[in-house]
């Protein structure tokens, strides 16, 4: 009865402390597509992304109400960085949802106006608020409302004067403003090594995602001296090992972690190890003929553009081409049979494409109508004896370079029995097998990446290989490997065909993500990056397209590529029918 009690209290106080009008909220998932559409016609910068923010603690005076039910310390404020902006997930300070919706609108445009960089967020907000209520009568018109509205509601507002400076911590928020970025200025720790990477794939199962941009602050964690100390006291000699033990973590999996981490005001970020998994590394006894990767080489470094200082980083990449050895040569597997039986009737129709040339002395074959009008003529020994016909295949000048990604979410399933790399796999093979049909000149590359250091480019089928079973065991030996470097792959890929001496070239991307890797890769550096590796492709005379089963993909894809060079397949399973009709569609 306590319990029933203590939480009807803490409801009404709650709610009669709160001064939002939640039934009139407007949720930022049903206007993000607009509100992104609205920030570009801006003139905002269009590889910014869009995100949902989480609250952050100030300092402030509160009612008493507020004291009481323990409220009114947290806000969800609106602010950008450098690779996105970061909007409260709902609205729901006016009593209507007209401004509501439009008070969202209004900080996109503060967003697009508002210098990030200003020490003095007061003035800056004052200036921008300005700019925009002389520009649009609109904004004008809600400005005036809201303001007014806002003061009265919250007369704590009134303290927020033009000299107040960003270092100020007991202003009371304005939801009319854009606030500094939650990042902390600790620097970034290192993510960890490659067995890392493949430790963390096999948990990412257990994984889930947290919507929201949380504060967070870094800590290094990882003391050498942390540990249980071993020793023989009976020897002259002792000795020691350390072996890291931490017996203050618990080895269980957390379910609720992910609404644990949505309650957090601040995440910390450790370098050492959560110990919950024990790793055992054996020597096991590989037979001779099991596939192994070979390096050719130690490697060759590429450029990076970085778009914060626009300049290209030199010698930046590192990437590491490997070929498959010890492949088992396979043919044509028979689950593809039928369906290249059926593409065989497509690439007929390509066939027929042909030029004909009659009137000849000898040929492939005989010109009923003139082999008519030779035995019908009186006088056959004046009568031309050309009536063979023959068919010439046009030539088609084309080299086109097919580039794989198989990073890591390759692993991922899309039935209970089937995976993404799969359908890569039987996408190559089909994709190969029409293009040796028709006689086209091509080659297959995958990669995945490590950071900057270690971008693995594995050859597949280079333009002087002839297709054959070794190439279909090299397809069928793919697998899953780490994170997704695509400016990095995209210009070796063009180096390679650079070399073809081909009229037309084509570049194939087949992906099923955005760019990122475990470095600062990740996010809008990644995405500037690949959209400059895809100018430097174009520069070049070569026709880059991408193909990706990504759903989300229309967020990133046209401002990569632009409106007409991409395709997204909704369905995997339907990969390997696709590949070949959009490649004969791109180069009839």
């Amino acid at each position: 009865m306590d319990e029933k009690v203590g939480k009807f209290w803490d409801h009404y106080v709650t709610k009669k402390a709160s001064r939002l009008f939640k039934d009139e909220a407007v949720l930022f998932e049903s206007k993000a597509k607009a509100l992104k559409i609205f920030y570009h016609l801006l003139g905002g910068e269009q590889g910014k992304e869009l995100h949902i923010t989480d609250k952050r603690s100030i300092k402030t005076s509160r009612t008493l109400l507020e004291k009481f039910s323990g409220t009114g310390k947290t806000f969800f404020l609106a602010w950008q960085d450098e690779k996105g902006l970061y909007l409260p997930a709902s609205l729901a300070y006016f009593p209507s949802k007209a401004h509501n919706e439009m008070h969202y609108y209004w900080l996109i445009a503060m967003l697009s106006t508002v210098n990030i960089k200003s020490q003095n967020i007061s003035a800056e907000n004052s200036n921008a608020a300005n700019d925009l209520i002389e520009k649009y009568a609109g904004f004008k018109e809600f400005y005036t409302y809201a303001y007014s509205y806002l003061l009265n509601q919250y007369p704590e507002l009134s303290a927020n004067e033009a000299s107040i400076e960003v270092s100020s911590a007991d202003n009371y928020p304005n939801p009319l403003w854009i606030y500094p970025s939650l990042s902390s200025s600790n620097k970034l720790l290192d993510t960890g090594d490659e067995e890392e990477i493949l430790r963390q794939n096999d948990e990412q199962s257990k994984s889930e995602t947290l919507q929201m941009k949380k504060k967070s602050e870094q800590i290094d964690d990882k003391k050498e001296t942390d540990g249980l100390l071993l020793f023989l006291p009976e020897s002259i000699l002792s000795f020691m090992e350390q072996v890291r033990v931490d017996r203050q973590e618990n080895d269980s999996f957390d379910e609720d972690a992910l609404y644990n981490a949505e309650d957090l005001d601040e995440i910390t970020l450790g370098r050492k190890d959560a110990n919950l998994h024990a790793r055992i590394k054996m020597d096991l006894d590989i037979s001779a003929n099991s596939i192994e990767e070979y390096p050719l080489g130690k490697g060759h470094f590429i450029d990076e553009w970085d778009y914060k200082k626009e300049v290209y980083l030199k010698n930046y990449v590192c990437i590491r081409p490997f070929v498959s050895l010890h492949t088992e040569p396979i043919g044509l597997p028979k689950r593809l049979q039928k369906m290249m039986r059926r593409i065989q009737s497509e690439l007929d129709l390509m066939e027929l494409d042909r030029l004909k040339r009659d009137n000849l002395p000898y040929g492939d074959e005989i010109n009923i109508d003139t082999w008519i009008d030779y035995k019908g003529h009186q006088n056959r020994s004046n009568h031309p004896q050309r009536f063979f016909e023959t068919f010439e295949r046009k030539t088609r000048d084309m080299s086109t370079l097919i580039l794989a990604d198989v990073s890591l979410s390759t692993e991922a399933g899309i039935t209970q029995e089937l995976r993404v790399i799969d359908m890569i796999q039987d996408s190559l093979m089909v994709f190969a097998e029409s293009l040796h049909r028709l006689q086209d000149r091509f080659a297959i590359y995958t990669f995945s990446s490590i950071k900057n250091t270690k971008v693995n480019f594995h050859i597949i089928k280079n333009f002087k290989e002839k297709y054959s079973d070794v190439v279909r065991g090299r397809i069928h030996a793919i697998k899953p490997g780490y994170y997704t470097r695509l400016g990095a792959g995209i210009r070796e890929s063009a180096k390679i065909l650079e070399k073809q001496q081909s009229q037309n070239k084509l570049l194939l991307i087949l992906s099923d993500g955005k760019p990122n890797d475990v470095d600062r890769y990740d996010g809008r550096y990644g995405i500037e990056d690949t959209k400059k590796a895809i100018e430097e492709v174009k520069q070049k005379g070569i026709t880059p397209f991408c193909i990706t089963i990504d759903i989300d993909a229309k967020e990133y894809l046209p401002y990569l590529f632009g409106r007409n060079s991409y395709a997204v397949i909704r369905d995997a399973k339907k990969l390997p029918k696709v590949l070949p009709e959009i490649y004969m569609n791109l180069t009839k």
